[in-house]
């Protein structure tokens, strides 16, 4: 049976800036001008980790979701559907984070068992 392995470049190309070497630490970096933001945790609790990530982006996405949907509407637009598209978007993510949580908790009970 055969690895693929990946083609040598230079080298640390496929570590991103500032990283360097591999660690036993679980990461998340977010970057954008101006602003650098950076947790690390131990491997352990990586799945957690991820599980506050997507909690995080799903309730910038509640407060964001409806805020520019006010923005893009036109003036002459029915109110009811305005309504509807921010019920829709806060029910979507509603799922999205309901969809999150149960797989965070099968999670911890697959973990608790083995």
């Amino acid at each position: 049976m055969s690895i693929a392995t990946p083609a040598p470049g230079a080298p640390g190309a496929d570590n991103p800036a500032g990283w360097g070497d591999p660690t036993r630490e679980a990461r998340v970096r977010v970057e954008k001008s101006g602003l650098k933001v950076e947790v690390a945790v131990p491997s352990s609790q990586a799945p957690r980790l991820l599980h506050a990530a997507v909690l995080a982006l799903v309730m910038s996405g509640v407060v964001l979701g409806p805020v520019l949907t006010l923005r893009a509407v036109p003036v002459d637009f029915p109110v009811w559907a305005t309504v509807g598209l921010i019920a829709g978007q806060i029910s979507l993510f509603g799922l999205v984070a309901m969809i999150a949580r149960r797989a965070s908790w099968s999670g911890e009970r697959t973990r608790r068992r083995g």
